[in-house]
């Protein structure tokens, strides 16, 4: 069982929110009649690797559970392999089942209207869009359309439209489309005839086809007046990142240089982070993909590459590249698969040890289960075929390639085990690009820009083009560590308990439990063919929600931590309440006073167990900035502010290092908002004292300090204390309001635990500072920062 993030978790709450409200009162379109409701819309976008399937997973249950009647849910991708692993994960024993409770998952084959009928839980069934999406139906031999006169008295796909409950009522259909950049116009023209109430859409890059841009997205704008934003759930890519789901940082190689040159570059570069998984003790060893053309001559792709001859004498790519892995390189002919509609002939056959799966999605299962290290794709790569381990990409853009780089991107972006680790070059998506021409390059940078879901600055991109160095892994100077930290529960429990108890028991309450909704009746003429009354009258709705799932999402919404201490199995959470009625705003209000208790109480603590090592990180040589007391030979890329602290702070002789935001070491905040990593600019160590330091634009205020600025509590058994401190531009009040342009404050918490501001005339007094903070007594040092704070 995977339990979500909290940007997962906003995320699908939002969308099921923007649901409830739409529902209240949803747009009419068409007359007479034609006359429908424009589906409920909602388009997922977030970067490859975020977890899609999780968001609309539990965006499904919340809808489900808000809805009047129980829906059926038709879960749809384009590929067979995407439509298996969404099954596995959401069917029984899968690990992201518990997220849909009180839903029964099936494929759409095993559809019945029987179970339609006397079910009384939602239902999901999941298919490829290739079962429906045949123009000409009748003479279809696809199941969906088959008449089974067994099990159903009509075609599934007629059925289907029905969705009659056993009293008579039409269950409302929910469509779920990942990886729906493949919409095309005549699937949506099938799937609005089974006149469904929700679409949920999630691609990492939006595009819809015209028809479903008239039919859904225009009478949400025109007539709703929606604007993008209503219409489209975004996941931020920092808090992705942040969380470890994906890698943050990809090194983009550029070689206009021969197909063995560039992979072999790119295998010495293979064999050192192998070494940094070994150091850092991982279960696994990165994995490297070859996407290349694959029956034409490697040297000219004007001629197909013959395979009625020798088979070291053919020319296609995928065999020059598999000859020398094996037979130059030495890698193991086990290890390497070639997953390509390669050409070959009976009279010609490859070599025993070759193996080639050419089935596509018939062969993935047995190709998945060969766990091989070195995979070779042709132009197409499999789609759903998800690897974390997969760190490194040869792609060939010779000869007006036609290879998409934008596929390849999402396959070497997730990161093993949802950690960052402490080697940069075990957080960074390798590519190695071979090009004829050095502007191939700036497009392909573009192409993984497009790939990344658009903007994504908190993903970092080092390009090497072609003549240019690539990015070098500096090894720190000596080994130094900073203690892990978490949030400590114990203190919470107590609070959150006593707010648990004065949760009102809605069992045997019959008035504050009814949830009030409303609904439009037409009023038509017999034989007219226009409506000629409309209104919406008030009525009471039969959807109900236990008491516990109510409290429980509401607490999720807010801090999905907290759930850990929130004790809800005593029977007044058994009580059933109506969706909007005053029982469930109470219970959304006590959920929300036991998290802001939890916030309150919850405190981070250094743990014990094995610290956070500082390792390598990835630089480019020539845009290095040089340090003599720092962890590393040296750092790029630091924002101008950071830089001046830098030159600063190595002044002082004490040691330090940067630290990369996204994937450097960090510790948990306990606040409200997607963003529960601080991730400090600067490590500074001084005997037991490791300093965390945060450089801040202008733009802070209290409150952002005080998240941040965290009063870690000391392990017993841990000699080394932390203490965490903002620098910022300028003077300014506690409060957060400016108080002078020039000098620069130094933002702490005293002894009584209070927040206050160190005023400096330059960066190097606040350097020194830090000096003094962490060689002298600690009375001493608060006695010297104060008269350090009169001088000025």
């Amino acid at each position: 069982m995977i339990e979500l993030f909290q940007f997962q978790q906003d995320a699908a709450s939002q969308m099921a929110d923007r649901y409830a409200e739409y529902s209240a009162e949803p747009i009419p379109y068409g007359r007479g009649a034609k006359r429908r409701d424009v589906p409920f819309y909602q388009a997922l976008s977030s970067i490859t690797g975020s977890g899609k399937t999780a968001i609309l997973a539990q965006a499904v249950s919340e809808i489900a559970a808000l809805s009047e009647i129980p829906p059926v849910v038709l879960w749809l991708s384009k590929g067979k392999v995407v439509v298996q692993q969404s099954y596995a994960n959401l069917a029984d024993g899968g690990k992201y089942n518990h997220l849909l409770p009180d839903i029964t998952v099936r494929l759409l084959s095993d559809y019945a209207p029987d179970d339609v009928a006397n079910s009384t839980e939602a239902l999901l069934y999941f298919a490829t869009v290739g079962t429906f999406n045949q123009r000409d139906r009748e003479n279809s031999n696809l199941r969906i359309f088959a008449l089974d006169t067994d099990d159903i008295e009509s075609t599934r796909w007629e059925a289907l439209k029905v969705r009659e409950t056993a009293d008579g009522r039409k269950r409302p259909l929910v469509v779920v489309y990942d990886e729906a950049q493949n919409l095309s116009d005549q699937q949506t023209l099938l799937l609005l005839e089974q006149q469904p109430a929700v679409f949920l859409l999630a691609s990492a890059t939006l595009r819809f086809p015209a028809q479903f841009d008239a039919e859904v997205i225009q009478p949400l704008r025109q007539q709703g007046e929606y604007r993008d934003e209503d219409l489209i759930t975004s996941v931020k890519s920092s808090t992705v990142v942040a969380s470890g789901l994906v890698k943050g940082m990809i090194s983009l190689d550029g070689l206009n240089a021969p197909m063995e040159e560039t992979v072999g570059e790119m295998l010495s570069d293979m064999r050192e982070a192998e070494a940094d998984a070994r150091a850092e003790g991982l279960n696994f060893s990165p994995k490297a993909i070859y996407v290349c053309n694959t029956n034409i001559l490697a040297h000219d792709a004007s001629q197909t590459d013959d395979p009625k001859q020798p088979f070291d004498q053919r020319q296609a790519p995928p065999i020059l590249i598999w000859r020398y892995l094996t037979e130059q390189c030495g890698v193991p002919a086990e290890e390497v698969a070639v997953y390509a509609d390669l050409k070959t002939h009976k009279d010609f056959p490859l070599p025993a040890d070759f193996t080639l799966y050419s089935g596509g999605e018939r062969d993935y299962e047995d190709f998945v289960e060969g766990d091989y290290r070195h995979i070779i794709f042709n132009q197409t790569l499999q789609e759903g075929w998800d690897d974390p381990s997969v760190y490194f990409a040869y792609v060939d853009r010779t000869m007006e390639s036609s290879v998409q780089i934008t596929q390849v991107v999402g396959r070497v972006l997730r990161q093993p085990g949802a950690t960052h680790y402490q080697s940069d070059r075990l957080n960074t998506a390798h590519f190695y690009v071979r090009v004829d021409r050095n502007d191939s390059f700036a497009q392909v940078v573009e192409e993984v820009r497009r790939g990344l879901g658009g903007d994504a600055p908190e993903v970092r991109i080092l390009t090497s083009p072609p003549g240019t160095e690539e990015p070098v892994s500096i090894a720190p100077k000596e080994h130094l560590t900073v203690p892990r930290t978490a949030i400590d529960n114990v203190p919470t429990l107590e609070p959150v308990e006593k707010v648990l108890a004065k949760v009102h028991d809605y069992s045997h309450d019959s008035v504050n439990t009814r949830g009030v909704g409303r609904r439009r009746t037409v009023q038509q003429t017999i034989g007219a063919g226009e409506a000629v009354e409309s209104e919406w009258v008030d009525f009471e709705q039969s959807n109900r929600v236990n008491a516990r799932w109510a409290f429980r999402r509401e607490v999720a919404r807010r801090y999905r931590p907290a759930l850990m201490v929130m004790n809800t199995d005593t029977q007044k959470f058994d009580a059933k309440v109506g969706v909007g009625s005053n029982a469930y705003e109470g219970l959304r209000d006590s959920a929300a006073d036991a998290v802001d208790e939890y916030l309150r109480y919850a405190v981070i603590k250094q743990l014990k167990p094995k610290p956070y090592v500082i390792g390598s990180t990835l630089v480019r040589r020539g845009s290095m900035e040089m340090f003599k007391n720092a962890l590393h030979e040296g750092y790029d890329d630091l924002r101008p502010f950071e830089l001046r602290f830098a030159r600063a702070l190595d002044e002082t002789g004490l040691t330090w290092a940067r630290n990369r935001s996204q994937t450097g070491y960090k510790i948990p905040l306990i606040s409200l908002g997607q963003t529960v990593w601080f991730f400090p600019d600067f490590l500074i160590w001084a005997g037991d004292t490791v300093l965390c330091i945060d450089t801040k634009g202008n733009h802070i205020v209290e409150g952002d300090a005080r998240r941040k600025l965290l009063a870690i509590q000391p392990h017993k058994d841990v000699p080394t204390t932390m203490e965490v401190k903002f620098v910022t531009e300028g003077t300014w009040k506690t409060d957060g309001t400016p108080d002078g342009k020039d000098g620069y404050s130094v933002w702490e918490l005293g002894n009584g635990r209070d927040l206050r501001t160190l005023p400096h005339d330059d960066l190097q007094s606040v350097a020194r500072s830090f000096v003094v903070d962490m060689t002298w007594p600690s009375d001493v040092a608060v006695e010297l920062s104060g008269q350090q704070q009169d001088r000025t």
